[in-house]
């Protein structure tokens, strides 16, 4: 039993279209606190984030030059949603092309506090992990400002898995 890549992206993808929907009714929760005097300090800038952090390990996996921001404020939610669906469409067309076998041979080397290797398989599901736990983060600095994000985002409500 496994988990496939593109139950996972399903997963993501109807997380994303729950988050536009519910941002587009509710626009002014982009400015939510998130991280008071931190590095992400509104959920605008965690989505932007998010967004970002895809796109540049898309860049590390096709060894293009990697953006420092998206170029976008983080205040509204359309266009970060349309710079998220952006990279996510090229990221599943990477995906598509990238032959199984080299999926699992290690490519990069990272250093934190230690030394790992990485295989563009193991990338990629940190890009969903990643955007998946940023979320929960979301979500709950909504919750700790009142609002009601979104509901039913166990993975036990998507239909992305069989």
């Amino acid at each position: 039993m496994h988990l496939e890549f593109d139950e996972f992206v399903r997963y993501t993808n109807g997380e994303r279209d729950k988050w536009r929907a519910w941002f587009g009714a509710h626009p002014e929760a982009m400015a939510t606190e998130v991280q008071p005097g931190g590095r992400f300090v509104t959920v605008g800038a965690l989505i932007d984030h998010i967004f970002l952090v895809e796109r540049r390990h898309l860049q590390r996996l096709t060894g293009t030059k990697l953006d420092e921001r998206t170029g976008l404020s983080g205040h509204h939610a359309p266009p970060l949603f349309d710079y998220g669906a952006s990279v996510r469409r090229e990221l599943e067309k990477f995906v598509s092309d990238l032959d199984s076998d080299e999926a699992d041979q290690p490519t990069f080397t990272v250093q934190s506090g230690g030394e790992f290797s990485l295989t563009p398989r193991k990338l990629l599901f940190h890009c969903l992990l990643h955007e998946t736990h940023h979320w929960a983060q979301i979500a709950l600095s909504l919750r700790r400002a009142g609002l009601e994000p979104p509901g039913n985002h166990d993975l036990f409500y998507s239909r992305a898995l069989r």
